[in-house]
């Protein structure tokens, strides 16, 4: 239920957004933090092995304002990382991926878990799978493998960690992989990057919607049709004579004409005359709103049913 609720606030809050963009009520999110959906946070889920979980301090600390959840182990594999993502399901809005150091080097093991990781992941808007260091002679093969996926999977990008940790070899224990405290800073700062460009994202496309939403809704340009001149003539030994229409026709489908303009710009607005665009934009907002409260209301149930638990 709660997962239903925040998603149809996540939409009613995108789509006020829109409208209200649209009709020019909110400016350009340029200069400001971007999020996802007005009213909620981005939600972030860190997914990996000991590697990443070397920086889970400091990966948390680099993204305030989301919702994150850490979830990395040691010596995972990629198919154990495939059955944690069926069990907390799809509902990110970023989703970063540091896995194939324990399995890599079998490629019939590796590749199908990659995959069913990715099938998964479809709808998340942004999926980020971080380059392993190749300290070892099979670990290219890896990241090649999970670059070429990116045709097949479009909302899948690469953060390249590999370049960082051969910039900063400092950032790294003997083994090349496992993190110190400056390669946790450095690991926390590509997660960054990596959650800032889905944000980013997010917001360009949403402004993309609202262009195409305004283009389509500009009325059409009104194009006037004279009343056809029809011509009769009679020919006879001695008389030719035309026939025009009169001053009182002409004047009748000049009304009439003017009346379909005022039907098609009375179309356009609300019986108080309110425009239409406006009165969508605050509905939306309103439900948005009230799916906030909503959603707000059951955490606090949720949160006071907990320590109500404990206190037992």
């Amino acid at each position: 239920m709660d997962h239903v609720v925040k998603r149809l606030l996540a939409l009613g809050a995108t789509a006020a957004v829109v409208v209200l963009a649209t009709v020019g009520l909110v400016p350009s999110p340029a200069g400001s933090t971007p999020t996802f959906p007005p009213g909620r946070p981005t939600r972030v889920l860190v997914l990996g092995d000991s590697v990443i979980k070397g920086a889970e301090s400091q990966v948390i600390a680099a993204l305030p304002g989301r919702e994150v959840v850490f979830d990395a182990e040691v010596n995972r594999s990629t198919g154990t990382g495939a059955d944690i993502v069926a069990q907390r399901g799809a509902d990110w809005d970023v989703v970063v991926v540091l896995l194939g150091h324990n399995d890599g080097g079998s490629p019939g093991v590796f590749q199908p878990a990659a995959r069913r990781i990715l099938d998964q992941l479809r709808d998340v808007p942004y999926v980020s799978w971080l380059t392993i260091h190749e300290v070892r002679p099979y670990y290219p093969d890896v990241n090649h493998f999970i670059a070429g996926l990116q045709p097949t999977y479009p909302n899948l990008h690469v953060g390249d960690w590999h370049a960082i940790a051969n910039a900063h070899p400092e950032g790294v224990s003997a083994d090349g992989l496992h993190l110190n405290g400056t390669g946790g800073s450095l690991m926390a700062g590509l997660v960054l990057d990596q959650v800032e460009a889905g944000e980013h994202q997010w917001n360009v496309n949403l402004l993309k919607l609202a262009a195409a939403m305004a283009t389509t809704t500009t009325a059409p340009p009104t194009t006037t049709t004279a009343p056809p001149t029809t011509t009769s003539t009679s020919t006879s030994t001695s008389t030719s004579t035309s026939t025009t229409p009169s001053t009182t026709e002409a004047a009748v489908d000049a009304t009439s004409m003017d009346a379909v303009a005022t039907d098609q710009e009375a179309d356009n607005e609300s019986d108080d005359g309110t425009p239409l665009p406006y009165v969508a934009a605050v509905v939306i907002a309103v439900l948005a709103v009230g799916g906030l409260v909503i959603w707000r209301r059951k955490r606090a149930e949720r949160s006071d049913q907990a320590a109500a638990d404990t206190a037992g």
